[in-house]
This record gives structure tokens, sequence and C-alpha cells, in this order.
């Protein structure tokens, strides 16, 4: 059995993705994270940091989203969504993976916890919304997706013409980065988002 441990619209829908566009049967667990069930001692034995996503298999635990991704098409290289290992496309395949998680998602979500994240769930930590935090983030962000724009002006997708797990990725990404109003500015990077989103894979989580 496969068990995702998720919290829609979280980056455990990058996880869900990957298992819906390889045809891997799972179930779901939600984890409601605006109720607290992640600081229970059941969860976060399976996630000591209390956040989604996590997947259990028959083999093996594990948390993180991209590696959840990567793990799992590893596992089904039939479904070819990553190029062979050693090649040169591989190397931009663990590109922009990696640049998602280090340079995408942190201005994505500094600007999403400084100006839309509910004060409810920021008084614990004694965290404040902080417009010159948020206007970094969206300086940070703008940068980044340039990048990402740039490098899709003459490919439908980051490795070509070949869709692969660095656009389930990226692809997150963008989708959340719609949610606060960071990708107005970039038609290339909506345009890559709603093709991704015309996959029935991605309706599947997404709609």
């Amino acid at each position: 059995m496969t068990l995702l441990y998720e919290f829609p619209p979280t980056r455990s829908n990058r996880a869900k993705w990957a298992l819906e566009e390889l045809g891997i049967d799972f179930e779901a667990e939600n984890i409601d994270l605006m109720q607290g069930e992640q600081n229970t001692e059941s969860y976060r034995s399976i996630q000591p940091l209390g956040v989604v996503p996590a997947l259990k298999t028959n083999d093996y635990l594990m948390y993180e989203s991209i590696a959840i991704v990567l793990q799992l098409i590893d596992e089904n290289p039939e479904k070819a969504l990553a190029p062979k290992p050693g090649s040169p496309e591989r190397a931009l395949y663990y590109q922009w993976c990696l640049f998602a998680a280090g340079e995408l998602d942190p201005a994505i979500m500094l600007v999403f916890d400084k100006t839309m994240r509910p004060l409810e769930a920021m008084r614990p930590t004694g965290a404040q919304h902080d417009p010159n935090l948020a206007e970094k983030g969206r300086r940070d962000f703008a940068e980044r997706a340039t990048i990402i724009s740039d490098a899709l002006a003459d490919r439908d997708y980051l490795l070509g013409d070949q869709f692969s797990g660095a656009d389930i990725v990226v692809g997150h990404s963008c989708i959340m980065a719609t949610v606060t109003g960071l990708l107005d500015d970039f038609p290339t990077l909506q345009t890559y988002r709603d093709r991704l989103k015309q996959r029935p894979a991605s309706q599947r989580v997404y709609s």
C-alpha cells in the first residue's frame, strides 16, 4: 500500500501529481494543518517537523516533496518522466528540480507568509506580516522567474518537447505563485502553467 499524507494545496500536491502521472494506486490521508493535526504525536513520528507531505510504502517512509517526486519517478522508469542517469538532460533535470526547492519556493513562501498567512496560524511563533520582507520576496521571485521564462522561451517544457518530473516540481511552484499574484507579470510562465494544468493528472490534483 502507498499512503500519502497531504494537505492541499500545499507542496503535498507535488507528490500527488507524481503519483497520478505514474498511475500508482495510493490512498491519501489529510493532515489538517489549520486544526493542528500536524502536531499530534502520531504524525510527528512520521514527519518530525510536522509538515506535509510524507509518503509511506511497504518498503519505506519518506518526506520532502521533491525527494518523493524523484524517488517515485526512478521507481517507474518505463513512464519516461526523467532522462537517463548520467546524461546531459539528466543534469538539467536535477538543476530545475533543485532550483524550485532552493530558489523559487523560498521567495513564494516569503510573500505568502508576510502577506497572506492567517495571523492566527502565526501567533504561536510570534511572526507577523511584514511588507518589507514581502517586497524582498517579490524581487527575489521576479529575478528567478525571469530565468525560468528565458529557459521556456523556445520550448514547451523545461527539458524541451518532453514533459518530465522537473515540470511537476517547477509547475507546482508556478501554480502556487499564481495564488500570491507573483505570476501576473510573466506571460511565458502563465502559458506554461496553463499547459501543465491541461494534463489529466494535474487536473485530478488541482481541480
